[in-house]
């Protein structure tokens, strides 16, 4: 099977680089003549130990492909076991008419998205097409969904985004899964450090049984001379299912931003509430983050204290950036610390993720890589007090 993966990444190679010479040595179509041609080849590898004396290699091969307002993406993921998903992503750019084409196999048909979006004078409508399957592997079950889009921007920093789900819900995965936008920006060094090593979130809508209406998701979003104000409204067959409202504003010179989030459950409580402060004075910046949550009975207090987190970030010459941020729980006690360490000194990356908890030392993580001439090599290790979590390494050839 090793041979195969081999063969296979060779005779991509072989194809782009013949593709890319004859474009180069032919004069009608000499680089950058602007036909727009470019693409990717990546190949990874992962070692993962299972406990308490097996492992795990899992392999991904991926392939991106661009021209003439056309992208084609393709991803297979190869372990011991076999042949494990199979993700197809192909875009087509007309204009102002996008249309895209997602298909999923892990290991068998489980998602197909065909989405159509158009823009007529600074309006966006948009339709998805979801066939999922969400049965099990023995008893596949297979579901229509359908979401429609309404979007617009004009001045003044305003703007509204409408979606409508039928046989589909959390449709709030179709905005990144960011129910409250300025919060999400202004927290960006939390979410930073937490994304160095993870894996990315899912942005996949719910699909269920059923092409009924399911959800509504209403934003109104404002930023307009530092002020900032958001509401994203969730509705259901019932009515009303929840909301997140954000009112703050942003100084310039030096930055300062602070923000209030209050959240708004079906039965119309106040079921969290958020006060978020970002100072920016380059090259450092810190945010501050305050939260409350509600209570149940018999406390007397609708809402009480549930978190305090500290992001502390600065820069080094523009090539070493240092990142901390502290976690503490309800009683204010220690609850967790993430220190990032990233270093760029051309052509070589390094970035560094220690991690601790309550009881100390939790993990750590590494990642090193090198670029140059269109080729990025990586390698990437994880480790505990129980030994090394994962090791990867692989590469990628952008042309």
């Amino acid at each position: 099977m090793a041979r195969i993966y081999i063969y296979f990444t060779v005779f991509l190679l072989l194809i782009v680089s013949l593709a890319t010479g004859a474009m180069a040595d032919d004069a009608c179509c000499p680089p950058g003549s602007g036909l727009g041609f470019s693409g990717s080849v990546g190949l990874e590898v992962t070692f993962t130990p299972i406990p308490p004396l097996s492992y795990n290699i899992e392999s991904g091969l991926s392939l991106s492909l661009s021209v003439s307002g056309l992208t084609f993406t393709s991803r297979t993921v190869f372990d011991l076991a076999g042949f494990q998903s199979q993700g197809v992503s192909v875009d087509v750019s007309l204009g102002s008419v996008q249309i895209g084409d997602d298909i999923l196999f892990d290991p068998y048909f489980s998602w197909n998205d065909l989405s159509v979006a158009a823009q007529v004078v600074g309006i966006e409508i948009g339709t998805d097409l979801i066939l999922a399957d969400i049965g099990s592997v023995q008893t596949p079950e297979y579901s229509m969904a359908a979401v429609l889009k309404l979007s617009s921007g004009v001045n003044c920093g305003f703007s509204i985004t409408t979606l409508t789900g039928f046989g589909a819900t959390d449709l709030v995965n179709m905005l990144g899964g960011i129910d409250a936008p300025f919060s999400h920006d202004l927290l960006s060094l939390f979410y930073h450090t937490q994304g160095l090593f993870a894996s990315s979130a899912s942005t996949k809508v719910t699909v269920v049984s059923g092409f009924y209406f399911e959800e509504e998701l209403v934003r109104l979003q404002m930023d307009y001379m530092g002020l900032l104000s958001s509401s994203t409204t969730w509705f259901n067959f019932t009515g009303f299912a929840g909301e997140v409202l954000e009112v703050g504003y942003r100084f310039e010179e030096p930055s300062l931003a602070f923000l209030s989030v209050i959240k708004i459950d079906g039965s119309f409580s106040v079921s969290a509430l958020d006060f978020i402060l970002d100072l920016q004075i380059d090259p450092v910046r810190f945010t501050s983050h305050t939260s409350f949550a509600a209570t149940v009975p018999p406390a007397t207090l609708p809402i009480s204290f549930s978190g305090q987190g500290f992001a502390l970030s600065f820069a080094v010459c523009d090539q070493v950036t240092l990142t901390s941020t502290t976690l503490f729980d309800a009683t204010f006690m220690f609850a967790q610390q993430d220190l990032a360490i990233e270093a760029k000194i051309d052509p070589v990356t390094l970035t560094s993720l220690t991690t601790f908890d309550s009881s100390g030392f939790s993990g750590e993580w590494i990642k090193a890589e090198v670029t140059f001439s269109g080729v990025n090599l990586y390698t990437r290790a994880g480790f505990d007090f129980s030994g090394i979590i994962s090791v990867s390494f692989g590469f990628e050839l952008t042309f």
